[in-house]
């Protein structure tokens, strides 16, 4: 780029114009030069060799100061001192002589400032260190002009031998530099127009003084005892940058080096009285320079630190203030997702109660006909349709709002002591149905060491198991699907075992792609055929996922396209020992009646139609129902009928359930009353808060005949009878009269230390039990002999079956 005016930046003009400033320098100037001639004069070494020659200095720091405009002030200073001073010396040739030193000062002040200009930002020469380095190369080859002809005058006139030329050179050309090197930066630093770099503070005033000191005192070894020990002044110099500013800095500085002066032309210290004035005076110059260099620089390199520190500030400070308006911008986002997620959480449990009402009426009435003896065959199947498809519908909306419950992170896991093998047992059951429909062959295999009793949410559990074979079994059309489940002991928490469970499901089906396993735990992704995309929603593996996660393990998958997949997970069970046998109305068969009196159940709920199905549900199979439309009548009902149980909607007009259940829970007649909630939210919220209610249960709509049966099994204390042609054939054989006759039964504190056997599932406790009857009473044998019967058989449930009938 070429170089302009505007593109070096140089205030300097040549226009000169007489104003106050100009007028104020030609007066000042002469003087200031008058008296430093005289000072430098007096401070001469022998032979009137100056080491340093501070009008140099002057007139180079006025005109950076002011600008070209004062050279006609320093001309007239040059003209005026130095006709008085050389008219004298060169009587011949004044006007030559005049002509030539003042030519030699004006080459410094012309160039020096031109190049300053170029290279160092204004009011920047104690901002960076590389500034002072930048001055140094400026100053170093411009004064050869200067030195060459005032050296060549002074000889050419006489005034010393030839000989000694290059020493005087030397010693001339180092003034030069020395001056300008030491005494300008001084002048710019204490000139009120400098830009003020930091600030001397009162508590600073100690500091400054013992600094002081220490200079007098090395002063004092110094020159006292003539040690070469000048370069110790260093050091409180250094502390001066480092602690108390430019101004103070150079202060001390200029202190320093007249010290010196004086001292060198005084014969103190180590460069006096050297083998010759030039190496003196060489010394002495060398001196100065280095030690302002150095100050100068460490200067520098503070003001760079604190920039650097204040640029640090300002840059956390906008960093923060950055950070504070994105957290606030996140504050604001995060309420408007929560408020976004309340109105789907909302949205989707009201839309959960308006589906899942319809479908209560739909599945409740397709378990009432299928109950039904007057149906024929083909009534029979099309019920089961009704029924099948109602349940896939029910398993869509439960896929939908399990998904809603990750999303605004509602899922929980809820364990509870169960069977393991009944467990496993009906998931088996579900999908080898399943696979017999399709005609392909389903595997089960298990360990045969694995705990009876373990410590599992059976609901989320099922769902995970039921829904990768579901997807093995869809995906397959030849071959078989694999379920295996294997345990070991992985580590004990407080007594209790800690069972490491692995459980595998391999198909021999399609198989997936590597771009297709990248996706499947994403929502709504389905791979495979086109056809069979459309039997789910495509949430199942990210809602197993997901449950895997929260139970401490994560689903793994190895497939091959066109050969089949294996899905695996492995997770930490705690082992149940004291497990409650689950109930056994479903695998006993189909539930007639029950022993003992009528048993009165109140069910309170504003839809016909749900109370429609609890009707047909309960009344055949022996209890009496008295309906209510709101929790009011339900209450009055209450304390006029006091029914057994009480089954009760939670959302109701008048008064809903939750008023109802706080009101019987505080009437004395009334508080220990069984109380079900039934709901067809279900989300956990709501089942949390039908518990703080007070209720004993939640029966989620639609309702499960199964699941209904089974908490008023729980709850009442029932025993249930059965259609006999349901009844499986060992259970038959427990429950025979046949098999009872002749039978002595042991009393029921006897029979307490087999069924807690039974209960913790230890087949040698159970053994060693029936055995040790024998031996107590030998009319014991033949109840006995058929617990042992059924233990060589393995069929815990039938024991627990026949000790429960005589508990």
């Amino acid at each position: 780029m070429p170089l302009s005016k505007k593109n070096l930046n140089i205030p300097f003009k040549f226009k000169f114009k007489f104003d106050r400033t100009l007028l104020i320098a030609m007066v000042v100037l002469p003087i200031i030069h008058y008296c430093l001639c005289l000072l430098a004069t007096s401070m001469a070494l022998e032979g009137g060799i100056t080491p340093i020659w501070p009008t140099t200095g002057v007139y180079l720091a006025a005109v950076l100061l002011f600008g070209y405009q004062i050279i006609p002030a320093i001309l007239v200073s040059e003209v005026v001192v130095n006709f008085t001073l050389f008219r004298e010396l060169y009587p011949q040739n004044t006007i030559a002589v005049l002509v030539l030193m003042s030519f030699c000062v004006f080459s410094d002040i012309l160039i020096i400032p031109f190049l300053y200009q170029l290279w160092i930002p204004q009011n920047q020469f104690f901002l960076r260190v590389n500034n002072i380095f930048k001055y140094v190369l400026i100053i170093l080859p411009t004064p050869l002009i200067n030195t060459t002809i005032g050296v060549t005058l002074t000889f050419w006139s006489g005034a010393a031998s030839w000989e000694y030329y290059w020493d005087y050179w030397q010693t001339w050309y180092l003034m030069a530099v020395t001056t300008i090197l030491t005494l300008t930066p001084i002048l710019l630093a204490w000139a009120p127009q400098t830009k003020r770099l930091s600030r001397f503070e009162k508590k600073q005033l100690p500091e400054l003084g013992l600094t002081v000191l220490v200079l007098v005192l090395i002063c004092q070894i110094i020159f006292v005892t003539k040690s070469p020990l000048e370069y110790l002044l260093l050091l409180p110099l250094l502390w001066s940058a480092f602690r108390m500013g430019a101004r103070i800095a150079t202060g001390l500085l200029l202190l320093v080096e007249i010290t010196v002066l004086i001292a060198a032309k005084f014969h103190m210290g180590s460069f006096a009285d050297n083998v010759s004035v030039y190496e003196s005076a060489l010394l002495l110059q060398s001196f100065m320079g280095v030690a302002a260099v150095i100050t100068f620089a460490t200067l520098a390199m503070v003001n760079e630190n604190k920039q650097a520190e204040l640029n640090l500030l300002k840059a956390n400070n906008e960093l923060e203030q950055r950070v504070e308006e994105r957290t606030t911008e996140l504050s604001r986002a995060k309420v408007l997702a929560e408020q976004a997620n309340n109105a789907k959480s909302e949205f989707l449990a009201n839309m959960s109660h308006e589906l899942r009402t319809p479908l209560n009426g739909i599945l409740g009435y397709a378990q009432v006909l299928q109950r039904s003896r007057t149906l024929n065959d083909k009534n029979q199947k099309s019920v089961s349709i009704i029924h099948q498809c109602g349940e896939h519908l029910l398993m869509l909306i439960n896929d939908v709002l399990d998904l809603a419950k990750i999303e605004a992170r509602k899922m929980e896991i809820h364990p509870k002591d169960a069977h393991l093998p009944s467990f496993l047992q009906s998931v088996v059951e579900i999908s080898r149905i399943r696979a017999e429909q399709k005609d392909i062959d389903f595997i089960y295999t298990v360990d045969r060491d694995l705990p009876a009793g373990v410590q599992i949410d059976e609901k989320r559990l099922r769902q995970v198991l039921i829904n990768l074979l579901g997807n093995a079994i869809k995906f397959t059309d030849n071959g078989a699907v694999t379920f295996k489940v294997s345990a070991i002991v992985n580590k004990s928490l407080a007594d209790v075992p800690i069972w490491k469970f692995r459980f595998e499901v391999k198909d021999t089906g399609v198989g997936m792609s590597q771009e297709q396993l990248e996706g499947i735990f994403l929502p709504f992704e389905q791979v495979g055929k086109v056809e069979k995309q459309t039997e789910g929603t495509g949430l199942g593996l990210t809602i197993s996922q997901t449950i895997v996660k929260m139970m401490g393990g994560e689903i793994q998958v190895e497939s091959s396209l066109g050969e089949g997949s294996c899905f695996s997970f492995e997770v930490e069970i705690p082992e149940a020992r004291e497990w409650i046998i689950t109930s056994r109305a479903t695998a006993m068969g189909t539930v007639m009646g029950y022993k003992g009196t009528p048993r009165k159940i109140l069910f309170v709920d504003d839809r016909w139609e749900n109370r429609s199905v609890m009707n047909n549900l309960l009344e055949p199979i022996g209890f009496e129902i008295i309906e209510a439309v709101n929790g009011k009548e339900g209450l009055e009902k209450a304390y006029s009928r006091k029914p057994d149980a009480i089954i009760t909607d939670l959302a109701m007009p008048v008064m809903d359930g939750f008023e109802m259940v706080k009101q019987i829970r505080c009437s004395p007649e009334l508080r220990n009353s069984i109380i079900i909630a039934s709901s067809a939210s279900v989300f956990e919220f709501h089942r949390q808060e039908a518990r703080a209610a007070g209720c004993d249960d939640f029966l989620p709509k639609p309702v499960q005949a199964e699941e209904l049966l089974h908490q008023l099994q729980q709850y009442l204390k029932l025993k249930w009878i059965y259609e006999e042609s349901t009844v499986s054939e060992s259970e038959t054989e427990v429950i025979s009269s046949s098999d009872t006759d002749g039978w002595v039964v042991p009393e029921s504190e006897q029979l307490q230390a087999i069924y807690k056997a039974v209960q913790r599932c230890r087949v040698s406790e159970i053994e060693a039990e029936a055995k040790k009857l024998k031996e107590i009473d030998s009319g014991y044998s033949a109840f006995s002999e058929k617990i042992l019967t059924l233990v060589d058989e393995f069929d815990i449930d039938a024991i627990g079956n026949l000790i429960e009938s005589y508990m």
